[in-house]
């Protein structure tokens, strides 16, 4: 008896550490899909460990970053790899991609780099330096990517969408690529029309050189390109996959990478902490020549997010509603936050008389496992309830929830009661008129969908990423037919879709804001024909470009930036380029004082300064960080004050946004009068460098 107890006590453990494993989407593919189905997933060992995937039949290892592995396997594979101790998490993603999609180089203050104004000693044109492009691909054909001889700047092409071939990449067992050898000869059959030349946009905003007409030219025109046209509707991946090709022909190259990511996925936990953005983390960070930079989203007049602290008695919740039959939400907290918390799912009729729901379950009822309850009124079945969860290495805990409706108009609702915090996105809350309280009491704890938080998820989230709103760069252009185009929009106003953050735990994001609306950019060039036809008006008097906005424009820029940079600091790292970027932002009229915010980050994009007031500030402190450090008030018109902690001996330096040194004293005390005295208003930084210890801090001078 006691060694039959041991073996079921021992296959319990097996399988529910098998189980625990999981995230949700992983869950039900397990559940519904056949053993012998082959799929892609991220693997996540403990540190300090070693897996032989070799062991286990038709297992297919693409690449691996610090402990985490891209691998391919049937799902009985994934079922027995799950029991396996030194496996931590594994994790399937079906991702619901989205693309986010002149004058810039005056407005982001680029224009002084490219000129090689002081005090640069020469001026930057992405030369020695790849911008990989991840997105729907470019147009190879397009002038702005060929060089002085004709030739093609694009040194890689990997279209995933093309069946497997001769030349698909041994590593990815999928798609097709071209070099720019190949693409010389003619024989690559890439085209960018599908998605009307997202890609092609985000490529000549980032390193067009505006061959075509002398015009339109990209922030660096002399970088070399790798692109990856990304298949949106492939299960698996296909990001981080898209990263680590273009990390491994960028390391062939043996030159410094910016790699943007003009694409984005509104549904996830918005932390940063799923298995792709840690391996794309560990893809980029803190390792020198490489950095990547990504769209913030359109989202930010959308309403689908739903956050709230939850307390007391009270029972709140939401609507959810679709015109179909099945209904998947996904809700996200802390582990410590939802403990206390329990959930319900009911119906109500159009009529706003409740049908039935589901008895309130604890945050652990469908942990590791798929449960299902059924929604009765009378003997009629209104529906199914499925219900899954799990947590993840950061603690994170996953709710999903799944509506299988036999009839459909209802409103569905999630009910929440207890002590604790949610957070949701779906595009399927309702945001219609909501009844009064008369036809509908319980209508007082109703919970509506927001604009916040509206940052597309995953790797965006992350701090490693640089994250980019969008604000409008013009409001005017002459198109093809010599007229004059204006619309509403007041140029230097943050665009109403930029997303907005914080991230689901509370950082800042997007990191900075650039121009995104109405940019002019490269186009392909069977595009422009058919434009020519249906819509002229979007063509630019070249011929050769069209109006693209949004922050699958306004990232582009960044990261043609981030290459400027690069060439002239080619071993800084992901954390150097950013900190430049955000320490030396400008802030206007618009922006207003007080940042960093959710909608600005922490400014505005100043090229000229990240080029030159973040030397200045590379692996410094910054004041904020410490304790009792502050300056009041700040902004200021003539005098601010400076309070340190300490009375040590300390050097007070201040650098202006082109890195000029333009005062420079001694203090020992805690405080410090920093007076105006003849300085222009603007932004500058204070260094104090104490004897072991370097801090700074950011003042605006009115």
């Amino acid at each position: 008896m006691k060694t039959y107890f041991a073996f079921f006590f021992t296959l319990f453990i097996l399988r529910f550490h098998a189980q625990s494993v999981f995230n949700t989407e992983l869950i039900h593919k397990i559940e519904y899909s056949h053993p012998s189905e082959r799929i892609n997933v991220l693997v996540l060992t403990k540190p300090n460990t070693t897996t032989d995937f070799s062991e286990f039949q038709n297992t297919f290892i693409h690449y691996k970053a610090g402990n985490i592995y891209s691998i391919t396997a049937n799902i009985q594979t994934i079922k027995e790899l799950a029991r396996l101790k030194n496996i931590i998490r594994i994790e399937y993603m079906q991702h619901q991609l989205q693309l986010m999609g002149d004058t810039c180089v005056v407005r982001n203050r680029i224009k002084p780099i490219k000129l090689g104004a002081a005090p640069l000693n020469q001026s930057y044109d992405g030369s020695g330096v790849i911008v990989g492009i991840i997105d729907s691909g470019t147009d190879f054909n397009h002038p702005d990517f060929k060089d002085v001889n004709g030739k093609s700047r694009i040194k890689y092409l990997w279209d995933m969408n093309k069946p497997s071939a001769a030349n698909t990449p041994t590593v990815f067992g999928y798609g097709q690529e071209w070099t720019n050898t190949e693409i010389d000869l003619g024989l690559c059959t890439h085209t960018d029309l599908t998605h009307f030349g997202h890609g092609t946009n985000s490529s000549g905003i980032a390193a067009g050189n505006g061959f075509s007409v002398n015009r339109y030219e990209g922030m660096a025109p002399k970088a070399d390109l790798i692109v990856v046209a990304l298949d949106f509707n492939r299960p698996g991946f296909t990001i981080s996959d898209a990263l680590q090709y273009i990390i491994n022909k960028s390391s062939v190259l043996n030159k410094p990478l910016v790699v943007n990511a003009s694409v984005g996925d509104y549904y996830g936990s918005h932390d940063g902490t799923d298995l792709e953005s840690q391996i794309i983390n560990n893809l980029i960070a803190n390792i020198p020549g490489r950095a990547m930079v990504a769209s913030a989203g359109n989202g930010g007049s959308l309403k689908f997010h739903v956050g709230y602290n939850i307390s007391g008695t009270d029972t709140n919740f939401t609507w959810i509603k679709t015109s179909g039959n099945f209904i998947r939400l996904t809700e996200y907290s802390d582990t410590s936050l939802i403990k206390n918390v329990k959930y319900s799912v009911g119906v109500t009729n159009p009529g706003f008389s409740d049908l039935g729901r589901i008895s309130f379950k604890s945050f652990n009822y469908a942990l590791n496992t798929i449960k299902r309850d059924t929604i009765y009124k009378n003997s009629n079945r209104i529906g199914i309830v499925e219900s899954s969860a799990s947590i993840n290495s950061f603690g994170v805990y996953e709710l999903n929830i799944t509506i299988k409706a036999d009839s459909s108009g209802y409103y569905w609702n999630i009910s929440h009661c207890g002590t604790g915090r949610i957070d949701s996105w779906d595009f399927n809350y309702y945001t219609g008129s909501l009844p009064t309280a008369l036809q509908y009491p319980k209508i007082i704890y109703y919970k509506g969908a927001d604009t916040i938080q509206t940052i597309v998820s995953g790797f965006q989230c992350s701090n490693e990423i640089i994250a980019v709103g969008n604000y409008i760069n013009r409001n005017r252009y002459i198109d093809i037919n010599n007229n004059v185009q204006v619309n509403s929009e007041v140029p230097g106003q943050l665009h109403s879709s930029s997303s907005i953050g914080p991230t689901r735990d509370n950082r800042i994001k997007p990191d900075i804001t650039a121009t995104g609306a109405t940019i002019l950019a490269s186009s392909p060039l069977q595009h422009i024909i058919n434009l020519k036809t249906n819509a002229p008006y979007v063509i630019a008097q070249s011929g050769y470009h069209v109006t693209a906005g949004g922050t699958s424009s306004s990232s582009p820029v960044v990261a043609g930036l981030a290459a400027l940079y690069f060439q002239r600091n080619p071993t800084a790292t992901n954390q150097h380029v950013k900190q430049a970027i955000i320490d030396c932002a400008y802030q206007d009229i618009f922006t207003t004082n007080q940042l960093p915010d959710n909608k600005w980050g922490y400014g505005k994009l100043d090229g000229f300064a990240t080029m030159t007031c973040g030397e200045v500030l590379a692996n410094v402190r910054d004041l904020s960080d410490i304790n009792d450090v502050m300056a009041y008030p700040n902004p200021f018109s003539n005098e601010s004050t400076l309070l340190f902690p300490n009375s040590n001996l300390k050097k007070i330096k201040l650098y202006n946004s082109s890195g000029q040194l333009v005062m420079e004293d001694f203090t020992s005390s805690t405080s410090y009068q920093l007076k105006r005295n003849n300085l222009s208003s603007g932004l500058y930084l204070v260094l104090c460098e104490e004897k072991t210890e370097t801090y700074k801090i950011k003042v605006l001078i009115l």
